[in-house]
């Protein structure tokens, strides 16, 4: 087998990582694997900024031209690859989910119905099983643990493949090892919502700290949306509020400082690999200091998808509600959106429901703070296709007008007749 391990370990990582991950690689090889150990930290990698470059101008190549290359050549060549990472705040580190946001080159942008949900195309005729292997903290409970596990069964999900299990390295080295070697005969079991989660009202709140988290800066979809719900809070009047972009990732100390001093934070992010991004992972291990504290402010989430049903962000939502817990904060809820990918092109009016809806929702959150749950159920829209628009959606994914966005885009760069390009493949991967 070609096995690769994708190690998410930080400089302050204990020892005891590198020695399970070493004694666990030995022992692949002494039974002839071919293992190859990507330690991230080392490598040079950017953080993706959702500029869709490897999907319209080079397809299957993402236009940093760092060591997320070779990583996704090893990647698409290989037979299994092992997600490797201490849990940070109750998640795998920024460095492993920098390096996943990098994956996007290695499928197509146009789309298909899986599950009742709408999917991207492989862009490959095969993709590695994945194995997940986790290092607890003390703070992480089964619950934790599990939130994480189906994140990134989602993930292998999207990446045209699957999960074939999930442990942690409590798990002896021997028995990880055998089951990579299995991992064929191995089927992670898929769990329902894990837990209800209740939101808390703190009362009328005066100033809104709020947190950008979208890697395209000020030009996303999600300051956008954010703007407006920034419009509902200061339509109250004395309500001010004020936005940092987390992009600018090297201020992470500082915007940890503004967390703390928050009388109230709204963070919003599109869903990114079926998490946060990369860039807000790293700035929420950079509040990890502020665990220590009693009591923090109280905190409510927005994150948007390109993807029409918000199934697609139920999981991370269950993982920023542990978050609040963690924190300390009361958690004001999370709001939650699919289908937002052209908000930031096309003209206001044809976003004057959602506009109005986010308007609303943040008039709430200043005069009850927190928001009405049936309103944010309506906002959600849907949650996935029903079996009755199962079959016409499938028909309707398949169709030329789907992939007219793309097509348009793929055209204008002289990329089109490239379009289903697979500069990673090797012949005779496999």
């Amino acid at each position: 087998m070609k096995i690769v391990i994708l190690d998410g370990a930080l400089e302050n990582t204990p020892k005891s990582w590198s020695v399970y991950l070493s004694d666990l690689t030995s022992a692949l090889k002494e039974n002839n694997h071919e293992v190859i150990h990507f330690v991230l930290k080392d490598d040079d990698i950017h953080h993706c900024v959702g500029c869709f470059t490897c999907w319209m101008k080079t397809p299957g190549v993402c236009v940093f031209d760092d060591d997320s290359r070779e990583i996704n050549h090893a990647v698409i060549n290989s037979d299994f690859v092992l997600w490797a990472s201490p849990l940070v705040m109750g998640f795998p580190t920024y460095i492993l989910k920098k390096k996943m946001d990098r994956t996007i080159p290695l499928i197509h942008p146009y789309f298909q119905i899986v599950q009742g949900e709408t999917h991207h195309l492989p862009r490959y005729e095969r993709y590695p099983l994945f194995g997940l292997l986790l290092q607890p903290e003390s703070a992480d409970t089964k619950v934790n643990i599990s939130i994480v596990n189906q994140i990134f069964a989602r993930t292998a999900l999207n990446t045209k493949s699957r999960l074939a299990f999930a442990v942690t390295t409590e798990e002896p080295v021997k028995k990880t090892a055998a089951r990579i070697e299995n991992a064929e005969n191995e089927h992670f079991a898929a769990e329902p919502i894990l837990r209800r989660i209740e939101n808390a009202r703190v009362g009328k709140m005066s100033k809104l700290t709020v947190f950008n988290g979208s890697p395209r800066g000020k030009r996303g979809n999600t300051p956008v949306m954010l703007g407006h719900l920034m419009g509902g809070f200061t339509s109250i009047t004395g309500n001010t509020a004020e936005i940092s972009h987390l992009y600018k990732i090297k201020d992470k100390g500082a915007f940890a400082k503004r967390f703390a001093e928050a009388e109230c934070v709204l963070i919003g992010f599109p869903l990114y690999t079926d998490g946060m991004p990369g860039i807000v992972k790293e700035f929420v291990e950079a509040l990890e200091p502020l665990t220590k504290r009693e009591s923090n402010p109280p905190i409510a989430f927005m994150v948007q998808s390109g993807f029409p049903e918000s199934a697609h962000s139920r999981y991370v939502e269950q993982y920023l509600a542990a978050l609040a817990d963690r924190l300390n904060s009361p958690y004001l809820g999370t709001l939650v959106r699919g289908g937002c990918e052209g908000v930031r092109l096309q003209p206001e009016k044809m976003n004057m429901k959602l506009f109005s809806a986010l308007n609303e929702l943040g008039r709430q959150l200043g005069d009850q703070g927190g928001f009405d749950q049936q309103t944010a159920n309506t906002f959600s829209s849907r949650e996935r296709y029903s079996p009755i628009l199962i079959p016409l959606m499938k028909l309707a994914a398949k169709m030329p007008f789907m992939r007219l966005y793309w097509d348009i885009q793929l055209k204008k760069n002289n990329a089109y007749k490239d379009r289903f390009a697979r500069p990673y493949e090797e012949k005779d991967a496999g």
